[in-house]
């Protein structure tokens, strides 16, 4: 059986030679082993690092040079397009997924499922970064009509089916972990610690973070839109049972209209801010399927290098 490790790096040239021993020393029993590195744009020695590595007779690698940095979920699904193995392991270069842990995983795989994945017990992050993730997968499984495992990121084995498929999917908004529950079949969780980085400091910014959330919010769910209508909707009920209050008090009980504006200016304001909402929810649907129709390739491979035979 071939196994395939799909490696993003993007400036890690630091933690390669370490990354490679370790996965050495813990995939030594396994016949047959292509790592594939996919590099996003380093601007460091990350490619001369890779390059510099020393293959084994059941251990070799593979370079993907992509044009430009294309961000992270781009590179896992260029690495997808280069593996070739009978299971693939998605992991990160910074050592925050263990490698240690892949032997379970392929006991896992060995036992009959087709999706084994890393769920993080714990984090060596900042508390306002862990309040951030959580609300992120809580938010997700609130809205979406198919969760995904909580905690689980990308640190993960899936069978070569369930790699065609992704591979299939034509969508540019990609998020490996959602896909991968969509796609269904047997599938079980590791619970695992993980890790500060090896070394230096994580290269995906904030922007980026933010970004992947809102493709993971909107590109698997209707429900965001539903929420907007209905929110419409009580807004403009809410107008009309005001009205209706204002005027049966005075038509019935005597009562006056409140005069001035306040009120007039606080409901318009309610209006506004419902609209406003409802065109922004709106419009990331629809900045999807305009970027979708474009049908361009979500990466753009520059090189493939493999390492001696």
């Amino acid at each position: 059986m071939l196994l395939s490790l799909v490696i993003p790096i993007f400036n890690e040239e630091e933690n390669i030679p370490h990354l490679w021993s370790r996965l050495l020393v813990a995939l030594k029993d396994e016949r047959e082993v292509e790592v594939v590195f996919v590099n996003d744009g380093s601007a460091d020695a990350t490619a001369a690092a890779v390059v510099a590595l020393v293959s084994k007779e059941h251990f070799r690698w593979k370079l993907v040079n992509l044009s430009r940095n294309f961000g992270h979920q781009s590179a896992l699904s260029a690495g997808l397009a280069h593996a070739t193995g009978d299971a693939i392991v998605f992991l990160d270069a910074d050592l925050q997924d263990p490698p240690e842990l892949i032997p379970e995983f392929l006991t896992l795989f060995r036992s009959g499922y087709d999706v084994v994945y890393g769920v993080r017990k714990n984090r060596k992050e900042s508390l306002l970064m862990r309040f951030f993730f959580s609300l992120f997968y809580r938010l997700h499984n609130l809205l979406s009509e198919h969760p995904i495992p909580a905690d689980a990121g990308e640190f993960g084995l899936m069978s070569r089916r369930v790699a065609k498929l992704l591979i299939a999917m034509p969508e540019k908004d990609r998020m490996i972990r959602c896909l991968r529950s969509w796609v269904g079949f047997r599938q079980i969780g590791v619970p695992y610690s993980r890790p500060a980085r090896h070394s230096g400091t994580s290269r995906f910014l904030p922007w980026r973070r933010i970004e992947g959330a809102l493709d993971g919010l909107f590109g698997y769910s209707k429900i965001p839109i539903r929420f907007a209508a209905l929110l419409g909707l009580s807004v403009i009920v809410l107008g009309f049972a005001y009205l209706a209050w204002v005027y049966t008090g005075w038509m019935f009980f005597g009562g006056q209209a409140v005069p001035g504006w306040i009120s007039v200016i606080s409901l318009g304001f309610i209006v506004a801010g419902t609209n406003i909402v409802v065109t922004a929810i709106v419009g990331e649907y629809a900045c999807r399927v305009y970027f979708q129709a474009k049908s361009r390739p979500i990466f753009v491979v520059d090189s493939v290098l493999e390492s001696p035979e």
